[in-house]
């Protein structure tokens, strides 16, 4: 292991809710920081990082755009999806068009210029599909039933292979299911997120079947600590799964949302569907040995946290 300062990292969708706050992590640890997002995106996230960072609006389908981003720069942070899990199915080509085929012109262009490590966000909840077993270690076979996850799936294959030909170092992590401030309430992914808007807004929560889909949640938080560490450290194991180890229902999280924002909850309960795996619970000893990082957040404090940021931006 060897320990790295200052840095020169771009984060491909920096503006949004992990990038904005993986922004701050390596702020933190003194490393300089682009944010690469598309034209236009809003500032909000990343407003109070005023001059701390440099700003580059580009098309992450833009070959050029991509090239020019990699002017000066050691690091690449990897955040970009045009899709979501639940939509993703809807148009597969669009997906691999704008997320795969990008990916790979993005990993061409690191060697070019020479980049010292690629990390990759990859999904630990949905590029192993319906587990075989529990928890999910990074060597459980990968057979993922969302578009999504096959990207996910295929750009680190890929990876792999700009590994052994080119020699280009990387490292991807299976995140978990992010949640805290500043995550978009008003997507369909995130349900911590999506229920405390709704209970805030005394507006009602639809849960696609019965409330008992157990999940592995992580503080956004502790998230961005174990994925900012992959520049610290060098490490011959490529993959690790980021999450908090534990595993909680949807009816378990709105009992933690009743009791938190003291409020009477609506919810409304349709079929289930055939994309949610009954339940996904990560093993993260692999990450935990070989960063000497472990989740900090209880799921108690993190809904807390982000209850309150909502109240008071909503």
């Amino acid at each position: 292991m060897s320990l790295k300062k200052n840095k020169r990292c771009i984060i491909y969708g920096g503006g949004g809710f992990i990038g904005s706050h993986l922004a701050d992590a390596l702020i933190e640890k003194g490393h300089s920081v682009t944010i690469f997002d598309k034209l236009n995106f809003s500032r909000n996230n990343i407003s109070h990082l005023g001059k701390k960072v440099k700003i580059i609006e580009g098309d992450f389908n833009n070959e050029i755009d991509i090239k020019n981003s990699l002017k000066n720069i050691d690091y690449v942070f990897h955040l970009v999806s045009s899709t979501l899990p639940a939509s993703s199915n809807t148009n597969p080509i669009y997906d691999a068009e704008t997320n795969l085929v990008s990916s790979l012109r993005l990993l061409e262009e690191c060697v070019a210029n020479k980049i010292e490590k690629v990390i990759f966000v990859s999904s630990g909840g949905t590029v192993y599909g319906d587990p075989q077993y529990l928890p999910v270690n990074e060597n459980h076979p990968r057979h993922p039933i969302v578009s999504y996850a096959i990207i996910k799936n295929t750009i680190e294959d890929y990876l792999f292979m700009f590994n052994k030909l080119y020699g280009l170092d990387y490292t991807v992590f299976r995140l978990a299911n992010p949640y805290g401030e500043r995550q978009n309430p008003l997507v369909a992914q995130g349900a911590i997120a999506v229920f405390l808007h709704k209970i805030i807004h005394n507006q009602q929560i639809e849960i696609w079947g019965d409330g008992s889909v157990i999940r592995d949640y992580i503080y956004i938080k502790d998230a961005v600590e174990a994925i900012a560490k992959g520049i610290d450290i060098d490490n011959k194991l490529k993959i690790f799964n980021v999450g908090s180890g534990k595993g909680y229902s949807l009816k378990q999280l709105l009992n933690f949302m009743k009791k938190i924002s003291g409020k009477k909850i609506k919810v409304k309960y349709e079929e289930g569907r055939v994309i949610d795996v009954p339940v996904n619970i990560l093993d993260i000893s692999l990450i935990k040995k070989a960063y000497n990082w472990k989740p900090q957040t209880s799921i108690e404090t993190g809904i807390k946290n982000t209850y309150n940021f909502f109240v008071n931006n909503s």
